[in-house]
């Protein structure tokens, strides 16, 4: 068993301001300078090209990022940040369940996180920008976000779609030049209020990531969103439930990328089945998903080859509530925060405890 930390951060005021108070939470950390900075400064018109775009689409982040650098003394174009630099594959099993199909009648979003807890934030944050919609998720490279949910009851949540894209070892370099998924959900989730506003963002924006993009809000509705290598396809929920995992799911994407994992496929099914069942579906039976073991359930516990559950969330929308876990919810406790507050500890411990799956958990298959 290995134990790491879960880490929870309350960030509230001017975005400069919360640059600051994050540069002074992580200064603690001996090793946080060689993390989040570098000498390797990219060209004057790679940065300038990167901070207009975010400038653009996720207004104010560029202001955090500077109070964040001079907290440190470093200037903004030394964070590796704006070099992408640490974008690191991970698994998502993504599930939206609507009204129709709930006996409570409220709207829920299951998500499942899979990657190493080395190399994940392990971070919950609220997050209450002046000026922005205030929303409550896990951090990616710190400022970036993978989910979440806001004040007006929009769920955003991010499954990579076949090989992840970045410069981290593993990944393949974009075919176009766009934003990465920690900034387009982190856009959202600050700037829009429904599921409409943030299909039209998603649509205008520059995409550069593959990407499932599962959206949901309390008013009932859902859709999906996939890129791949420029393709954008946009898919509205035709009965009482969404899903992604991490393979395309359009035709035009399943044209380029043609293969797929098969517990992306397992994942699927595994949410599928329990989805369309006849009859309604209790809030239990969707927890359920959630603390079963694959290949049963969506916890993952193959830590050792970067695919483990880091951390596990079941969305109310209706209510603005998240449970959540870090770590495993079979190994670790399971917790409750409503979207924008404070939570009590800052520091969990988090145990990772391994399973091997053996060598038939990568088989590669047809889509």
């Amino acid at each position: 068993m290995k134990t790491n930390t879960g880490q929870f951060a309350f960030l509230k005021g001017g975005s400069y301001e919360i640059g600051i108070q994050q540069a002074r939470e992580l200064q603690k950390n001996p090793i946080a300078k060689s993390l989040f900075f570098t000498d390797n400064i990219t060209s004057d018109k790679a940065y300038f090209d990167m901070t207009a775009q975010i400038e653009q689409y996720c207004p104010g982040l560029n202001k955090e990022l500077a109070g964040f650098a001079e907290g440190f003394g470093y200037e903004p174009n030394q964070l590796n940040f704006y070099q992408n630099a640490w974008l690191i594959p991970g698994g998502c099993s993504l599930g939206a369940i609507l009204p129709g199909k709930m006996a409570d009648g409220k709207t829920y979003v299951v998500r499942n996180y899979d990657l190493s807890p080395d190399i994940s934030d392990m971070r919950l944050c609220t997050t209450a920008v002046e000026g922005k919609y205030t929303h409550t998720g896990f951090s990616v490279s710190t400022f970036g976000r993978s989910e979440g949910l806001n004040e007006k009851g929009l769920c955003v949540a991010y499954a990579s779609c076949g090989m992840p894209i970045g410069k981290y070892p593993g990944m393949r370099p974009p075919a176009v030049t766009g934003l990465q998924f920690m900034v387009i959900v982190r856009a959202l989730l600050e700037n829009c209020k429904n599921v409409e506003e943030a299909i039209y963002m998603v649509n205008n924006m520059p995409v550069g990531t593959n990407m499932n993009l599962l959206l949901a809000d309390a008013s009932g509705d859902a859709a999906l969103i996939g890129t791949y290598d420029g393709i954008k396809e946009v898919k509205r929920a035709e009965l009482d439930y969404l899903i992604a995992t991490n393979h395309g799911l359009f035709s035009a994407i399943q044209e380029i990328e043609p293969r797929k994992l098969e517990h992306s496929q397992l994942r699927y099914d595994i949410l599928e089945r329990k989805f369309k069942e006849s009859g309604k579906r209790s809030m239990h039976e969707i927890q359920e998903l959630l603390l079963t073991e694959f290949p049963k359930g969506l916890s993952v516990h193959n830590y050792k080859e970067s695919f483990g559950t880091v951390h596990s969330i079941l969305f109310n929308l209706t209510d603005l509530q998240l449970e959540f876990s870090f770590g495993s919810p079979l190994q670790n406790q399971v917790n409750k925060i409503e979207v924008g507050d404070d939570f009590a500890e800052t520091q969990i411990p988090v145990e990772c405890t391994n399973k091997n799956y053996g060598t038939e958990f990568w088989k590669i298959i047809k889509s």
